[in-house]
C-alpha cells in the first residue's frame, strides 16, 4: 500500500489529463494503479511464463465481456469494475480498439516473460519494437482519448510518445535492473556498441533526443493536444514519482575518465524535455515538523515509525542545530525547559545578505521548538501584522504562521484576525502545480501547523499531509525543497553550451527555460511556483544568452526590465524583492546577466561592481550569503568584476588588487591534497575544488590549477559523475544538498582548463 500511494497515480492523472474533471482523473488514477499491479506482479514476484499468459488471458475474458466481479486474483476483479466505467462513455466502436491494443500488449508481454526466462537477448531493433509493446503507453492513450473522434493518422504519433516513455522509464530503471539481469535498452545499447553502462546511456539520452524531434515535427492541431499532454505529462509524473529511483550507478569504462565520463554521466541527468530535476537530499528540520505533525493528528503511524528511525539515524554526528531538533521532537517531555536555553548557545549568526529578516529568523526556530516539544513562546515575539505586499510568498507564510502559533500557543488568539487565519488558508490551498507548496517543505510544513491551531479538520491539511508523504525521500526523510528544476536547467545549461557532446541538449533546455518566464519578467527556482528571484532569474538569462540571444531576444529584454526595477539604487541587487537589502551573490549575477548590454546599463553596472568591490574584505573573501563555501563566494565575485570593461582607471586597479588578495586566499588556503574545504582548515570536498580552480586557471598559477585537477580526477566516481558535500543553504544558514551539482560545477572547471589538463 504504501508503495504504491508513493507513485503518486494521482498526480499522474493530473498530468496526463490537466483539463479533466474529478470523476475522470479518478478513473484515469485507478488506470494507472492497475497498470502497476499487474506489472509489478510479473516483475516482482518472478512469475513464470505460464502464470503471466494465464493472468492475461484472464484479463482479456473481462474485456471480451466476462463477468470477472467474483475473481479471486485481485487485478481481474479491479479490471472489471474500471471496464464498466471506462466503456460506458466512449464512443462507439472504442472497445473493440482497445481490446486490440491490450491483446498486442498481452502477447508483446508473454514473450518478454519467456525470453526472459530462457535467457534470450534479442538485437537492438527487435528490442525497441518489443518494447513499445510492453510500455502500456498505447492502452492509456486509448483511455484519454476514448472520447474523441478517431484519428488513425495519429498512429505514428502514439509510437513516438510510447516509445519517449518506455525508453526514459528504461533510462530511470537501468541501474536496478540490469543489476538484477533484467533486459533493459541501456543494457541492450552496451551490448549492440560493445561500449560501458555509462556510454550506452549517454546513446539512449541521444536517441530521445531525436525522438523527441520526431514528434514536435509530426504534432500539429488540436487533436494532437491529449497525445502531446500524455508525452509530456508522463515524463513530469516519471520526475516527481518513487517508481523509480533517479538515475545513477552506470560504471563507466577505464578508460573513460575526465571529462568524456563526467559529460556521459550528465547527458542522463537531463529528461527528455530538456529538463534537470533532481532530488533534494533529505534534512532533519523538515523531517522532525512532519513526523510532529503526523503525531498531532495521529495519523500514518508507519511514516511516523520510518521518520523516527530516519531521525535516530541521523543522531549520531548531528550538527548542533540538527540535533537539538531531533531530541526536541523525540523527547518532547525531556526538552521542553532546555530547548531554549540550548538554542540560545547555537552558533546561528544570521549572513547580512538575509534582508533584515534575521530577527524573523530567530523567532522561526523557537517556533518550531514550540511545535517540536512545546517550549513556551513569548507573545512579544511574534511579528506585527503585515500585507502581502513587499515580501515573498515564502515569507508572507512564514509571517502569518508564527503570528498564528504564537497567538494560539500565549492564550491570545484575539491578537490574530480572521482575515489572517483565511489568508493563511487561502494561500495553503493554492499552488497545486507543485507536490509542496512552492516546492518548500519547510513553509508549507510551517503553514499546516499554523492552520491546525485554528482549522484542524480543514481540507488543505489532509491535502497537505497527503502531499507530504509523496515528497518522503527512499532514506525516510523529508527534501527541503521538492524541486529546483530551473535553475538547475540553467546553471546546468550554461555549462553544456561548451562541450561537444552535450551542447545538442542545449536548445531544448533553453526553449524549456524560456517557457517559464513569469509575467513579471522573472523566473521562479522551479516549476509551478509564484516567486520569482534574482539568482534564478540572472542564471536563466546567462544560459539564454550563451544558447541563443537571438531567439530568446523577447524574454532577455523582459527580464532585463526585472532586473533594473528591483535594483538598488546603490548598485546592489536582492534576492527576492526590490527594497531588500541587497546581496553580494544577487549582484555578481545580475552583473554577469546584464554583462551582454553593459554600453546600455553602464551606470547600473558601474555601481553594482562598485558594490561587489566594497563587498571585498580585506582577506580577499566575500559574503557567503547563499553558499558556505569561500570559494563559491570568490568565484562569483570575480566573474562579475572580469565581465565588463571597467569604467575608469581607478576601478581597474581597483579590481586588479581585489582579484589579487582572492587569488592568494585561494593559494594561501589550498588543502595539501590539492582540494579546498569550504572554509580554511575544512576537509577538501569537490564543490569547493570545483568552485576554485577556475579562479586560479584565470587568474593564478598553473602549479596550483594542476593539483587542483588531480585532486579532483582522483574523485571521480566510478559512473562518472563526483560526490561532494552540500554547499547551498536555504533557509540561510542550514545547507541543502542536490547531489548534480557536484557534476556541474566540476564540469564547468574542467571546461576552463587546456586540453592537457582535462
Amino acid at each position: 500500500m504504501r508503495r504504491l500511494a508513493r507513485m503518486g497515480q494521482g498526480r499522474m492523472a493530473g498530468w496526463l489529463a490537466p483539463q479533466a474533471g474529478p470523476a475522470e482523473l479518478g478513473l484515469l488514477a485507478q488506470w494507472g494503479a492497475f497498470i502497476a499491479l499487474v506489472d509489478d506482479g510479473f516483475d516482482r514476484h518472478g512469475q513464470s511464463p505460464e502464470q503471466v499468459r494465464a493472468l492475461l488471458d484472464q484479463l482479456l475474458d473481462v474485456l471480451g465481456g466476462a463477468d470477472g466481479t467474483q475473481h479471486p486474483v485481485p487485478a481481474v476483479r479491479a479490471l472489471t469494475d474500471l471496464w464498466e466505467r471506462t466503456k460506458v462513455s466512449a464512443r462507439p466502436g472504442w472497445s473493440r480498439r482497445f481490446l486490440t491494443l491490450y491483446r498486442d500488449f498481452a502477447e508483446a508481454t508473454c514473450t518478454e516473460t519467456r525470453l526472459r526466462a530462457c535467457g534470450e537477448q534479442l538485437g537492438l531493433d527487435d528490442y525497441l519494437a518489443l518494447r513499445r509493446r510492453t510500455i502500456t503507453v498505447l492502452p492509456v492513450l486509448a483511455v484519454v482519448e476514448r472520447t474523441l473522434p478517431v484519428a488513425s493518422e495519429l498512429d505514428g504519433l502514439r509510437d513516438t510518445t510510447a516509445d519517449i516513455i518506455a525508453w526514459t522509464n528504461d533510462l530511470r530503471s537501468a541501474p536496478q535492473e540490469l543489476d538484477e539481469g533484467t533486459e533493459n535498452l541501456v543494457g541492450v545499447l552496451a551490448r549492440h556498441h560493445r561500449c560501458s553502462r555509462s556510454e550506452a546511456a549517454a546513446r539512449v539520452r541521444v536517441m530521445l533526443a531525436e525522438r523527441m524531434d520526431d514528434f514536435d515535427r509530426a504534432a500539429h492541431g488540436y487533436r494532437a493536444m491529449p497525445i502531446r499532454h500524455v508525452r509530456d505529462g508522463s515524463l513530469a509524473w516519471q520526475r516527481e514519482t518513487h517508481r523509480n529511483p533517479a538515475v545513477s550507478g552506470m560504471t563507466a569504462d577505464d578508460h573513460e575518465r575526465g571529462v568524456r565520463a563526467l559529460a556521459q554521466h550528465l547527458a542522463v541527468a537531463v529528461d527528455a524535455t530538456g529538463m534537470v530535476d533532481d532530488r533534494c537530499g533529505s534534512r532533519v528540520l523538515e523531517s522532525t515538523l512532519l513526523l510532529a505533525l503526523l503525531r498531532e493528528q495521529g495519523v500514518e503511524p508507519g511514516e511516523q515509525d520510518r521518520l523516527t528511525r530516519f531521525l535516530k539515524e541521523r543522531r549520531p554526528g548531528a550538527s548542533p542545530v540538527d540535533a537539538l531538533l531531533i531530541d526536541a521532537c523525540l523527547d518532547p517531555a525531556g526538552m521542553a525547559d532546555r530547548a531554549l536555553d540550548v538554542a540560545a548557545g547555537l552558533p546561528m549568526a544570521a549572513s547580512g545578505g538575509t534582508a533584515g529578516r534575521g530577527r524573523l529568523k530567530a523567532v522561526m526556530l523557537r517556533t518550531v521548538l514550540h511545535v517540536l516539544c512545546g517550549s513556551p513562546l513569548d507573545h512579544r515575539d511574534a511579528p506585527t501584522p503585515t500585507g502581502p505586499e513587499g515580501v515573498t510568498t515564502f515569507t508572507n507564510v512564514h509571517l502569518l504562521s508564527t503570528r498564528i502559533i504564537h497567538a494560539h500557543a500565549c492564550g491570545r488568539s484575539h491578537a490574530v484576525t480572521d482575515a489572517e487565519r483565511d489568508r493563511l488558508v487561502s494561500l495553503m490551498s493554492s499552488g497545486r502545480d507543485r507536490v509542496l507548496w512552492e516546492a518548500s517543505a519547510t513553509t508549507h510544513l510551517l503553514g499546516l501547523h499554523a492552520v491546525r491551531t485554528f482549522r484542524p479538520d480543514a481540507q488543505v491539511l489532509d491535502d497537505g499531509l497527503l502531499r507530504l508523504c509523496l515528497a518522503v525521500n527512499a532514506d525516510d526523510g523529508v527534501p527541503f525543497l521538492d524541486s529546483q528544476d530551473l535553475w538547475l536547467t540553467a546553471v546546468a545549461g550554461l555549462a553544456f553550451t561548451g562541450e561537444d557532446a552535450l551542447a545538442p541538449f542545449v536548445p531544448r533546455m533553453a526553449d524549456l527555460v524560456a517557457s517559464w518566464q513569469a509575467p513579471d519578467g522573472g523566473w521562479p527556482f522551479a516549476t509551478g511556483m509564484q516567486q520569482t528571484d534574482v539568482d534564478t532569474t540572472t542564471r536563466c538569462m546567462e544560459f539564454l544568452h550563451a544558447a541563443d540571444p537571438i531567439r530568446h531576444r523577447e524574454a532577455l529584454e523582459k527580464a532585463t526590465r526585472y532586473l533594473t526595477e528591483i535594483a538598488d539604487p546603490g548598485g546592489g541587487f536582492p534576492t527576492w524583492v526590490r527594497g531588500d537589502a541587497p546581496d553580494l551573490d544577487m549582484t555578481a549575477g545580475a552583473i554577469l546577466a546584464l554583462a551582454p548590454q553593459s554600453v546600455r546599463h553602464e551606470r547600473l553596472l558601474t555601481g553594482a561592481v562598485e558594490f561587489v568591490l566594497n563587498a571585498q574584505r580585506s582577506d580577499g573573501t566575500f559574503e557567503r550569503s547563499w553558499t558556505v563555501s569561500e570559494s563559491s563566494a570568490i568565484l562569483r565575485a570575480l566573474d562579475a568584476l572580469h565581465a565588463i570593461p571597467a569604467a575608469t582607471t581607478g576601478q581597474a586597479a581597483r579590481i586588479a588588487a581585489a582579484t589579487a588578495r582572492s587569488v592568494a586566499r585561494l593559494v594561501e588556503t589550498q588543502n595539501a591534497d590539492g582540494g579546498w574545504g569550504q572554509l580554511p582548515g575544512d576537509p577538501s570536498d569537490v564543490l569547493s575544488t570545483a568552485q576554485a580552480v577556475p579562479v586560479l586557471a584565470r587568474h593564478g598559477d598553473p602549479l596550483s590549477v594542476h593539483r587542483a585537477v588531480t585532486y579532483l580526477l582522483d574523485r571521480q566516481d566510478p559512473d562518472g559523475g563526483f560526490t561532494s558535500v552540500p554547499d547551498q543553504v536555504g533557509p540561510r544558514p542550514l545547507p541543502f544538498d542536490y547531489p548534480v551539482l557536484a557534476d556541474i560545477h566540476t564540469l564547468s572547471a574542467l571546461r576552463r582548463l587546456p586540453s592537457e589538463l582535462r
